[in-house]
């Protein structure tokens, strides 16, 4: 008897029968995917423009063959990340091309894959936290017997770290974590697991302005929103960091715990 009904299972969510999913919930779930879809080639192509300008000359930014050797290794371990990850990303990419949806199994398997890919992404951008506190040694050639060279290194290990959770608390939510958050609650509500009630939450400014370019230029006004947003988080980011660290060299100045000819021999030797 067991194999009797696992058979008539079987035989429901191979499309043999009618589809499972009605047409109305298929395109409830098509467009948060058509969402994912356009993000995940706005980062892409976000990667391609930004990543060679922050490689560019990096691995011989010393004249010190042990550091540059070093670097070097970085720069490709690195590059390695990179590969690993956008290999996971393509192939999560074509999974959500595929427009076949209307069985149970369909929707297991793509609420499983965005949630295993999710945890990819997160883990993807945590990995660069050890590869910062290398970086940071690197900056100051492992030396920390030189005066600030530590302070140096600890402000260069804490903007990384501060960039880092930044992205895994607002751009992988804005990007991809909202719209994983609704197909996952319409593939839980259509089996009938118990879900809690959709929150309403307050527009940000964000979604504003998204909202905006998408009534204006549709998918072209998406991808402008987003990358107008990175632009200007990361120039705000810069100068916010820049401010923050002329006021405590100010206020340390003023107090005598800073020299600032010191610090600036300091500056000059990384240069």
């Amino acid at each position: 008897m067991e194999l009797d009904n696992f058979k008539e299972l079987w035989n429901k969510d191979t499309g043999q029968d009618p589809p499972e999913i009605s047409l109305e919930k298929q395109r409830e779930i098509h467009s948060p995917i058509q969402m994912l879809k356009i993000n995940m080639k706005t980062e892409f192509w976000l990667m391609v423009v930004t990543l060679p300008l922050l490689l560019t000359g990096f691995p011989f930014a010393s004249t010190d063959s042990n550091i540059t050797t070093i670097s070097i290794f970085v720069t490709a371990l690195t590059i390695v990340f990179i590969v690993y990850f956008y290999s996971r990303f393509l192939r999560l990419y074509k999974l959500l091309q595929k427009n076949s949806i209307n069985t149970n199994y369909d929707l297991f398997n793509l609420k499983t894959q965005l949630l295993i890919s999710k945890e990819i992404y997160i883990s993807y951008y945590i990995s660069y936290i050890p590869l910062a506190f290398l970086l940071s040694l690197i900056k100051i050639n492992f030396h920390f017997d030189m005066e600030y060279n530590l302070a140096i290194f600890g402000i260069s290990f804490l903007i990384t770290l501060l960039l880092v959770c930044f992205i895994i608390k607002y751009w992988i939510y804005y990007m991809y974590g909202r719209y994983i958050d609704d197909v996952v609650l319409l593939i839980d509500e259509l089996n009938g697991v118990e879900v809690q009630p959709r929150t309403v939450k307050k527009k940000t400014w964000f979604e504003r302005s998204q909202k905006f370019f998408m009534n204006k230029l549709g998918i072209k006004g998406n991808i402008l929103n987003t990358v107008i947003w990175f632009v200007s988080v990361y120039i705000f980011i810069i100068l916010f960091l820049t401010l923050v660290l002329l006021i405590i060299i100010i206020i340390g100045a003023k107090l005598d715990l800073i020299n600032i000819m010191t610090l600036q021999r300091a500056l000059n030797r990384l240069n």
